[in-house]
């Protein structure tokens, strides 16, 4: 139906509110993703026989043409970073992230978001009194997707994002300045944060987070975390020895008082059941939650089998 209306001032419209909008032309998501939108529009408005406006074409012919942009600030340009923008519920804003259209890129599976870290989020939205003004730990953060927007919707007193991969952690810190400019620089004598920032409310970390040496890392200087959040870490069984260490050494600090909550995507149902049976055998308590819709942050809920827990201990 939106077709049929498209009048040369529609489609103006149209082309203002997505290819030609200001944080698009700044921050451009992939040129693929572009070109097949407009490719979209120019096939159906063909088949109505709607004339299309110049500056469609103009905009498609243009992006043919158009060499891959080098002044993203990346540290390999061909991976392939372009950007991506979510809005957020409830009129909150937008987080713009710099993310791999590629699923593993430099070795790594974190420059993208996942579709556990967007249930994640839906998670958080829908309980907000769980995170809000808390101290939060975000465990294998990737480009930040979650941790960002607790950050900028949930006002906890400290949130640190982490993650052990270079690249990544170079992605992490670029997203979390990209998206609070205004926050002011804080020192920290911790060679493992990368990035402190005070926001007004909320002080932000970027840290590196190795879980094999996580009681070395000085955390406790840092944050007591009341909750910790993660999504998508609990894929490959060799690491599980490190993360139960991991969670274990944040557990005590706040004497059990934190909680757990994990969104994971199902690949391999062996794999975890294997951690979550790793959990039990720890002492922890595991209450599986259940899933909502994908209503802000679009997520393919049928075709992923996702499961989101909240672990504790007491």
């Amino acid at each position: 139906g939106l077709l049929e209306v498209l009048t040369w001032e529609a489609q103006e419209r149209l082309l203002d509110a997505t290819v030609d909008h200001p944080l698009v032309l700044r921050y451009p998501l992939s040129i693929e993703y572009q070109l097949a939108f407009l490719k979209r529009l120019l096939t159906d408005l063909a088949a109505m026989s709607v004339e299309p406006h110049d500056r469609m074409y103009e905009r498609y012919c243009a992006m043919m043409q158009a060499p891959p942009p080098t002044d993203l600030p990346l540290d390999d340009p061909s991976i392939g970073l372009s950007y991506k923008h979510y809005e957020l519920p409830q009129g909150q804003g937008v987080i713009s992230l710099k993310e791999s259209g590629a699923f593993v890129s430099d070795g790594t599976t974190g420059l993208c978001s996942w579709q556990a870290a967007k249930a994640l989020c839906e998670h958080i939205s829908n309980n907000r009194d769980d995170f809000q003004g808390r101290n939060i730990l975000e465990l294998g953060s990737g480009v930040g997707l979650a941790g960002i927007y607790l950050a900028k919707c949930f006002e906890p007193s400290i949130i640190v994002m982490s993650d052990c991969h270079g690249s990544v952690l170079g992605a992490l810190r670029d997203n979390v300045q990209l998206n609070f400019p205004n926050a002011a620089p804080v020192d920290c004598d911790n060679p493992l944060v990368s990035l402190l920032l005070d926001s007004g409310n909320t002080l932000i970390g970027v840290m590196e987070l190795d879980w094999q040496c996580v009681s070395a890392s000085n955390l406790s200087q840092l944050i007591e975390p009341d909750v910790i959040v993660a999504a998508d870490i609990v894929y490959d069984h060799t690491l599980f020895p490190a993360l139960l260490s991991t969670l274990n050494y944040i557990f005590c600090l706040s004497n059990n008082r934190c909680k757990f909550v994990l969104a994971c995507t199902e690949r391999n149902q062996d794999t975890l059941s294997e951690f979550l049976q790793l959990l039990i055998t720890a002492k922890f308590r595991i209450n599986e939650e259940s899933i909502a819709p994908s209503r802000h942050f679009h997520w393919d809920s049928s075709a992923s089998n996702i499961r989101i827990f909240t672990i504790s201990r007491s």
